[in-house]
């Protein structure tokens, strides 16, 4: 979810981060803001939260002359950016869902985290994931992980201009409210906690009304 409306800063990040994104989402909606959810962005480390304004960059579809040789990669757009994050911004990079490579590993990721960076949005797929689940500190979304490098199948193509992330458009210091807000992960959450307390899968899913009344009490306790 994103919104780039202008208030005192500590003020409107701590408004954002007592909300969940379901509800800034529909508050932007009443404002004549549509389609701020970004739908699709998976969490690598599970109940994390992070709001913070966005540092953007995007890449296209790899090209010989678009490709930094290797003793020049610090000039990359993403590298230029990673070592650019100012404290409270929150890393997003614009892939156009292109998840055939990955993108910011953990060596970049601990670089952003050390920098003052709350977070990172990958429309594409990270890299590293289990080593990135280890930075507590740094909470990461992205459309999936892959073993590769960008260079496999991508090129840095500039940074700090608005991008087109999860359906969302997103412009440099924009505020980015990010969660587990995927109703249906919270849904499929709470039916296996329940098959793992030896509620029989015929009897919860897919799930009844009375499950579904379950569900709606558990996510009121969270």
């Amino acid at each position: 979810m994103t919104t780039s409306e202008t208030l005192p800063e500590a003020g409107l990040r701590d408004r954002l981060l007592g909300m969940t994104t379901a509800t800034a989402t529909a508050m932007l909606d009443k404002r004549g803001y549509p389609n701020q959810f970004m739908l699709g962005a998976h969490a690598i480390q599970r109940g994390k939260r992070a709001c913070g304004r966005a540092a953007t960059v995007r890449f296209g579809p790899a090209r010989p002359d678009l490709m930094h040789a290797q003793e020049e990669r610090a000039q990359d757009a993403l590298w230029l950016a990673v070592e650019s994050i100012q404290p409270g911004e929150l890393l997003v990079l614009d892939c156009g869902g292109d998840v055939r490579a990955g993108t910011t590993g953990d060596i970049l990721a601990s670089r952003v985290q050390h920098r003052g960076g709350v977070g990172i949005v990958v429309d594409g797929a990270l890299r590293d994931a289990a080593q990135i689940r280890e930075l507590v500190g740094l909470p990461c979304w992205a459309r999936g992980v892959h073993g590769s490098g960008f260079t496999a199948a991508l090129a840095c193509l500039d940074r700090n201009l608005a991008v087109r992330c999860f359906g969302v458009t997103v412009r440099p210091g924009d505020y980015v409210l990010a969660d587990e807000g995927n109703e249906q992960e919270l849904k499929e959450r709470f039916i296996r906690g329940l098959v793992q307390q030896g509620v029989p899968t015929s009897e919860c899913y897919p799930p009844n009304a009375d499950v579904l009344r379950q569900y709606a009490d558990w996510k009121r306790m969270q």
